[in-house]
Order: C-alpha cells, then sequence, then structure tokens
C-alpha cells in the first residue's frame, strides 16, 4: 500500500493548477502523480475549500433586511 498524498502537496498541486491553468498531464510530471491523481487531488481540495469558504464568503442573506442592504448597495 502507499503512503497518502500529504496535505500540503495536495495544495500545492490544487493552487498550481487554478494560477497557471496547466493540464493534469503537465502537472502529473511535475508532481510525479499519476494524471488521473491529480484530477482527483485538484477536484476534492476545490471541494473542500468550497465547503469552508462559501458559507463565510457567499451566504445567502436570511432576513429581509439583509436583501434590503444588498439591493441599496
Amino acid at each position: 500500500m502507499r503512503a497518502a498524498i500529504p496535505p500540503d502537496t495536495r495544495l500545492c498541486v490544487t493552487i498550481h493548477f487554478l494560477v497557471t491553468g496547466m493540464s493534469f498531464k503537465t502537472l502529473s510530471f511535475i508532481y510525479a502523480l499519476g494524471r488521473k491523481t491529480v484530477s482527483d487531488i485538484v477536484y476534492e481540495t476545490c471541494n473542500a475549500i468550497w465547503d469552508v469558504l462559501q458559507p463565510i464568503y457567499l451566504r445567502v442573506p436570511v432576513t429581509h433586511q439583509e436583501w434590503r442592504h444588498i439591493a441599496d448597495k
């Protein structure tokens, strides 16, 4: 059984992809990982980032006042 890919490597691969837009194939050569592994890492890490940051920064307004505040801007 292989060792798990460390979280810091997973984050590096994802940020490298998001910043450069490199193909998964190119990233797989750079990080010595399989193309499918790189694809899975990017997908999983982006989902984790979304799950944590979405409620904080993209919260859906709940009250009438919150909607009115947005409309007034």
